[in-house]
């Protein structure tokens, strides 16, 4: 069996170029699905703060590893909703499933909603 060669040829200018490229691509790319992303968080923020209604919901699931997540169901006009959300770790040491927490949704739609503890982090 013969020994590999190892003697590889240099990388050429076309193939770093193209690597250079690819890489710039793919920032490009990051940047803009988190632009797009925070957009959309401020978009929604801004549709529930426009006309805000306030209810409690209650914590229906709590996740405490991965992401710190819980799920809040709410009633506005007798038909349920719920939101599932992250919330800071702060939050979880307060709070347990079964507890309740203040909701703000919008009155035009209200299965967009947001939790209060949420909007104190951006207002602040």
């Amino acid at each position: 069996m013969p020994a590999p060669d190892l003697n590889k040829p240099p990388t050429t200018t076309r193939q770093a170029l193209g690597l250079v490229l690819g890489l710039v691509f793919c920032i490009a790319l990051s940047a803009g699905i988190i632009y797009f992303v925070i957009t959309k968080s401020a978009e929604k923020r801004e549709a529930i703060l426009k006309n805000p209604g306030y209810t409690a919901g209650i914590i229906t699931r709590v996740r405490r590893f991965k992401g710190k997540r819980i799920s809040v169901q709410y009633t506005v006009g007798g038909v349920a909703y719920s939101i599932r959300t992250r919330v800071p770790a702060a939050f979880l040491r307060t709070h347990q499933k079964g507890d309740t927490t203040a909701v703000i949704y919008s009155k035009a739609d209200p299965a967009n909603a947001v939790l209060k503890v949420k909007l104190r982090s951006s207002t602040n």
